[in-house]
C-alpha cells in the first residue's frame, strides 16, 4: 500500500497499489533458474575434471602396464641365461628377478614433473618395482611346459582436478605373465640390435656338433679327434636337435658310417652342468674352429631388406659379417654358399667380424664368475647377460654332409645357435663357446616338427627359445 499526500489544505488520500502476478511469477522462475544453472556448472565440472582424471588414469595404467610387460619379458629371457648344477638354480632366479626390475625402471609413468636441470634425486615417474613383485615358476610347478615370470605391482596416481572434490589420487594396478616357446628361427637375438653391434645373424656358418660310437661329442677339428676331424670315422654319427616329427630324416639324422646313436646334438640347450663334464654337450665349453671348418653363407641371396634405415641390397660380405642380416632365417632353409677356396670371400668375413669386434671397449673385461660358475657373457660394457655385441646368431649344417662331399655349394641349415666370438684370429680362426639361446622374432616350430622322437627321449627344452607374453 502507498500513501498520497496533497497539497497544503487539501485532504489526503491513500492509494493502494498491488504487485502484478506475473512479475512476482518471473521473479521466483529467474531464482530457480540461477540456482539450476550453477548447480548444472557445478555438476558439469565435477563430471569434467573426472573424466580428465579419469583419462590421465587410464592413460598412466596403459604405461604402467606396457612398462609390466617389458619387464616380464625380460625376466623370461634371463631364465635362459644359467647353466647351473641343478634346474632352476638359485642365480637363474636371481638373473629373472633382477632383469624384471632393470628393465620395469627403464619404463616409465608419466604422473608428476621431471626432476629440475642439475637435480640428481630419482625420477618419481620411473616405474620401481621390488624382488616381491617379480614371481618365477618352475616348469615342474607349472602347468606349462616351460617356465613362467609373473611381474605384479601397483603405483599410485595423482588426480588433476577431482581434488577439489577430495578425490586426490587412485590407486592402479597391472599384472603381466610371460614365458619361453620353442622355435626354428627368427630375425636374430637379443644383442644391442644396431648396426655395429651384433643381435643379427652372422654369415659364417658353422658344423654342427657329432658324436662318436660311444656317444661322446666332438665338433670339426676337434683336437682329441686326432687327424679326423671329420666325422668320417665308423660310428660317428649326426642327430640335430630338431630330428623330431616330421624332421627326423636325413640330413637331420645321418651317419657316415654303421647305425645311427641315441643323443642329439651337443649344441643342444642344458641347464646343468653335469651334461659338459659327462661330455654329452659342447654348450658353455671353449671350441676352435678354423676357416677350413666352416662355410660362408652368400645372405645376398636372401630378400633385401631395412636394417636400421640403411639398405642390405649392396652389403659384402664384410658387411654382413660386422652388421648381420636382420631377415628371418629358419631351420630347414637351403642356404648357398661360397666356395671353401675363395680366400678373399673368407678374408672379407673375418675383417667384419673383426671390425664388429673393435666396437667394444679394449677395458672390456669379463665377468668371470658368471663366466666360469655359470656360462654366460657380461662385461663392463654390455652388462646385460649374453648381450655383448660378440655374442652372434649363426646357422649351423650338418658335418656329416660336408665330410662325404667337401665340395657343397648349397647347405640345409639344420640347427641353430648362439656363439660367443671371444676372439676372431687373424688366420680366421674362431674362439669360443656357446650360449644359452633367446632369439628375437622367433618362428613357433609346426607341431609336427615338435612330435616326440622315440631315440632319443625328445624334450623340447633342448630347443632354443624366444620369450612371449601369456595371455
Amino acid at each position: 500500500m502507498k500513501r498520497i499526500f496533497t497539497k497544503h489544505g487539501e485532504k489526503s488520500s491513500t492509494v493502494r497499489i498491488e504487485p502484478s502476478v506475473g512479475d512476482s511469477r518471473k521473479r521466483r522462475q529467474r531464482g530457480v533458474i540461477m540456482m539450476l544453472t550453477a548447480l548444472m556448472i557445478t555438476v558439469m565440472i565435477g563430471f569434467l575434471s573426472l573424466s580428465i582424471d579419469l583419462g590421465f588414469a587410464f592413460s598412466s595404467r596403459n604405461q604402467f602396464q606396457n612398462g609390466l610387460d617389458a619387464a616380464a619379458l625380460a625376466g623370461a629371457a634371463a631364465l635362459r641365461l644359467t647353466i647351473e648344477s641343478t634346474e632352476g638354480g638359485s642365480q637363474q632366479l636371481f638373473l629373472a628377478q633382477q632383469q624384471a626390475i632393470d628393465y620395469a625402471k627403464l619404463n616409465q609413468v608419466r604422473r608428476y614433473a621431471d626432476p629440475g636441470k642439475g637435480d640428481n634425486s630419482p625420477n618419481a615417474n620411473d616405474i620401481v618395482i621390488g624382488n616381491g613383485n617379480v614371481a618365477v615358476t618352475p616348469k615342474n610347478q607349472s602347468n606349462f611346459d616351460f617356465p613362467q615370470i609373473k611381474v605384479d605391482a601397483n603405483i599410485p596416481v595423482p588426480t588433476l582436478f577431482a581434488g577439489m572434490f577430495g578425490l586426490n589420487g587412485f590407486t592402479v594396478s597391472a599384472a603381466s605373465t610371460a614365458t619361453v616357446v620353442a622355435v626354428d628361427g627368427g630375425t636374430g637375438t637379443a644383442g644391442v640390435g644396431k648396426p655395429g653391434g651384433g643381435g643379427c645373424w652372422s654369415p659364417v656358418m658353422l658344423p654342427d656338433t657329432f658324436f662318436d660310437a660311444n656317444d661322446n661329442v666332438h665338433w670339426v677339428g676337434d683336437p682329441n679327434r686326432g687327424s679326423d676331424e671329420w666325422p668320417t670315422l665308423f660310428g660317428d654319427y649326426y642327430r640335430s636337435r630338431f630330428a623330431a616329427g616330421a624332421r627326423n630324416t636325413q640330413p637331420y639324422v645321418d651317419a657316415y658310417s654303421g647305425g645311427v646313436g641315441t643323443y642329439v646334438t651337443g649344441v643342444r640347450d642344458t641347464a646343468v652342468l653335469d651334461d659338459i663334464n659327462l661330455n654329452k654337450t659342447i654348450m658353455g665349453r671353449y671350441i676352435e674352429l678354423k676357416p677350413t671348418h666352416y662355410r660362408i653363407a652368400r645372405l645376398s641371396t636372401l630378400p633385401p631388406l631395412s636394417a636400421f634405415g640403411l639398405s642390405v641390397s649392396g652389403y659384402s660380405v664384410g658387411d654382413f659379417a660386422r652388421n648381420g642380416y636382420c631377415g628371418q632365417i629358419r631351420v630347414g632353409m637351403d642356404m648357398p654358399i661360397y666356395d671353401r677356396n675363395d680366400l678373399t670371400t673368407y678374408d672379407q668375413a673375418k675383417l667384419g667380424l673383426q671390425a664388429l669386434k673393435s666396437n667394444t671397449l679394449d677395458n672390456d673385461f669379463l665377468d668371470l664368475q658368471a663366466l666360469n660358475s655359470y656360462r654366460y657373457v657380461k662385461t663392463s660394457s654390455y652388462p646385460g647377460p649374453n648381450t655383448h655385441a660378440m655374442v652372434v646368431p649363426v646357422m649351423m649344417f650338418n658335418p656329416v654332409d660336408l665330410a662325404r662331399n667337401p665340395d657343397l655349394t648349397t647347405l640345409k641349415v639344420t640347427n641353430i645357435g648362439l656363439i660367443f666370438l671371444q676372439e676372431v684370429r687373424d688366420d680366421g680362426t674362431l674362439y669360443g663357446f656357446f650360449v644359452r639361446e633367446i632369439f628375437a622374432g622367433g618362428t613357433p616350430i609346426a607341431p609336427n616338427n615338435l612330435q616326440t622322437d622315440n631315440a632319443p627321449t625328445f624334450k623340447r627344452s633342448w630347443l632354443p627359445m624366444s620369450v612371449q607374453l601369456m595371455k
